[in-house]
């Protein structure tokens, strides 16, 4: 079994989430920190997170109204390559395409049956968690009537494969649709109407270029992965060298250099398109101000 992960994107998200609850856990805060929005966060590592928040302020349909809170900028690359798609069935097939951008814990498979879009989730890795669950499912079905703003992008339902952690109410209450529990995986049920919905921010220019940016990201392998989180947490802090890059890595700075020089890379170059990559996606980013970008 492989490893897992979450995109390190969602610790934002959480922090959302403890900022409007008004929780204040100043340990918890600092482990969100942790994680940028291109870093991967160990599948491991959320699910703790998860419960950690639920141990402070329990309450039914937690990991919904987690979920309500999401925009673009918690999924990177492939929130912003979906906002830009033309219509909701292209931006479903792109999110089935790339969603091992914003997690791998299961594959995602999209069936049209009996005038419905039937996406489901699999457990090839193993059932996940009731929590996580309820954030993934509430973040996309958020982001994508977000992006359309169309009350026809209304599921007619939503399975989910653990029992209810309270009356089914309360979680219908949240979505605004029926959510049932009990079914053998997690399931979303949309009518076939909604494939021709136009999107709002739809720019072919700027979908072909997140486009070729999430085939980078996704045929990366670990070694840039790491470099690149890496360096994306320095940058805050300064320009970072290769000495002190390959001291975070633990390793020295002419295996680092070798390594990069075997992917046709130099440190200087990998440096600046991490740059480029993150301005990108901040000036796109409408909820940073010019002074957070700079």
């Amino acid at each position: 079994m492989q490893d897992t992960y979450v995109t390190g994107g969602l610790a934002g998200l959480l922090q959302t989430y403890l900022d409007q609850q008004k929780i204040y856990d100043p340990g918890l805060s600092l482990a969100l920190t942790k994680f940028s929005a291109d870093s991967r966060m160990p599948t491991s590592v959320w699910r703790e997170l998860l419960e950690k928040i639920e141990s402070i302020q329990p309450q039914p349909a937690m990991g919904l109204k987690i979920g309500r809170l999401s925009r673009p900028h918690h999924f990177g690359v492939l929130g912003y390559l979906i906002m830009h798609c033309s219509t909701l069935g292209e931006a479903l097939a792109r999110f089935q395409q790339y969603q091992v951008l914003v997690h791998n814990v299961s594959k995602v498979h999209v069936q049209i049956k009996d005038a419905k879009v039937i996406m489901s989730w699999d457990t090839e890795q193993g059932a996940s968690t009731q929590l996580s669950d309820e954030v993934f499912l509430s973040c996309f079905i958020t982001f994508i009537q977000h992006i359309t703003q169309d009350q026809r992008v209304t599921p007619i339902a939503l399975h989910f494969m653990h029992p209810a952690q309270g009356e089914a109410s309360a979680y219908e209450k949240v979505m605004g649709f029926p959510v049932s529990f009990g079914h053998d995986r997690v399931t979303l049920e949309m009518s076939t109407d909604a494939i021709n919905i136009p999107i709002n921010t739809s720019d072919p220019h700027l979908l072909s270029l997140m486009a070729s940016k999430a085939d980078a990201l996704k045929g990366q392998d670990d070694f840039l992965t790491h470099l690149q989180q890496l360096l994306s947490d320095s940058l805050s802090q300064g320009v970072p060298t290769l000495e002190n890059s390959a001291r975070q890595l633990k390793i020295s700075p002419r295996t680092l250099h070798r390594r990069l020089q075997q992917r046709q890379l130099n440190f200087k170059q990998f440096l600046r398109q991490t740059r480029e990559l993150l301005a990108k996606l901040y000036l796109d980013d409408p909820a940073l101000s010019l002074n957070e970008i700079s």
